[in-house]
């Protein structure tokens, strides 16, 4: 049997569930009861021979050092939200599942790490989360599920949104920039340009190489080091050093 791993984008799920309810004086234990009986719908549902819950250090990222202003002007995370986060994790394991955090890196990057290996070992790979940054890692073995909508979101779906390949889905984004993730883009590249100078060029490379007069492409030329600076913050790294295995994801009873 072809072994399946559920990977949990452990914030993304924490802050909507807490977000669909903002009470701040709301017990602790309400929100773990709630996010429990999600992640206990979702190993049902998607019934995965393995599973983890991935959270994040909130530190300095390599992302932050490279780029300071990065996601800067968000509003500061809930502090009952992570003073939740410990009995989130036992009442998780209470269920079989491990946490699981990197320090200095993100949630998206351990997950994409995760994912990329799985498939190498011929396994399947379902991601967990409402982030589209997840999309450009789409290839055969790795799914992407939508928890709160019950939807799943194919590679079919991205290349329509974007009106790209998944393969230029970073290249897309540094044009376009990130506005959640403060990563600003090139000045004056909107989507329909990014989208039209992607058909027309492989990737941001080509368009910072090719010998044109035409206004975008000039434009992209005059912001090359922007352009590669962006590229660089969308793109989620594959090849974490994790220091653990798959074996310590496979669910255990309790």
């Amino acid at each position: 049997m072809r072994f399946r791993v559920l990977l949990i984008d452990g914030f993304n799920l924490v802050r909507r569930i807490y977000e669909a309810h903002p009470d701040p004086e709301r017990a602790i234990d309400e929100l773990c009861h709630n996010i429990s009986r999600s992640v206990q719908r979702a190993l049902v549902s998607l019934d995965p021979t393995h599973a983890v819950f991935v959270l994040e250090e909130h530190d300095t990222t390599w992302r932050h050092l490279l780029y300071p202003e990065y996601k800067a002007g968000r509003s500061p995370t809930p502090r009952a939200l992570l003073e939740a986060l410990p009995e989130v994790s036992e009442q998780l394991a209470g269920l079989g599942l491990r946490t699981f955090s990197l320090p200095n890196y993100e949630a998206d990057d351990v997950i994409a790490t995760l994912a990329t290996g799985i498939v190498a070992a011929d396994g399947e790979a379902i991601i967990l989360s409402t982030d589209k940054s997840y999309q450009q890692l789409f290839q055969q073995g790795i799914r992407i599920v939508n928890h709160f909508d019950q939807s799943e979101t194919f590679a079919a779906d991205s290349i329509a949104r974007y009106g790209c390949q998944i393969e230029q889905l970073c290249d897309y984004w540094a044009l376009t920039g990130e506005p959640g993730n403060n990563i600003k883009g090139v000045p004056g590249i909107g989507k329909k340009t990014a989208a039209t100078l992607l058909t027309q060029y492989p990737d941001l490379q080509s368009i910072l190489n090719a010998s044109s007069e035409d206004a975008p492409v000039r434009k992209v030329q005059e912001h090359a080091t922007l352009a590669n600076r962006c590229r660089q913050l969308v793109s989620l790294k594959r090849d974490v050093s994790l220091g653990i295995t798959l074996k310590s994801f496979r669910i255990s009873s309790t």
